[in-house]
């Protein structure tokens, strides 16, 4: 059964001490620092939202503050940054730089 979206919105994950985030000649990238890293010796990329959102993710806001936050910030309507938001938690947990808390 699929999960609803106030589930989903009350998820909080913290980033992965394996994985650093740095910029790289004016491009946020997410680095594997550990042979135990999925993705080892692989870049991810991020654009302006996806950094705006790696650093909200800290282990104690829930993706709906996270949601919230991204709106106010930025000129998107809630539906398009809900699936922005998705999408990119999606693709960063399969490269295991977060943790669900």
């Amino acid at each position: 059964m699929k999960e609803n979206q106030k589930e989903y919105r009350e998820r909080i994950y913290r980033k992965n001490s394996e994985v650093v985030f740095r910029v790289i000649a004016g491009e946020a990238i997410l680095v594997p620092v550990s042979r135990d890293a999925q993705a080892v010796g692989e870049l991810f990329t991020l654009n302006e939202v996806g950094a705006f959102i790696w650093e909200h993710l800290d282990g104690q806001r829930k993706l709906g503050e996270i949601l919230d936050e991204i709106i106010a910030e930025y000129e998107v309507n809630r539906e398009e940054a809900a699936k922005d938001l998705r999408e990119l938690i999606e693709s960063i947990l399969e490269l295991k730089a977060i943790q669900p808390v």
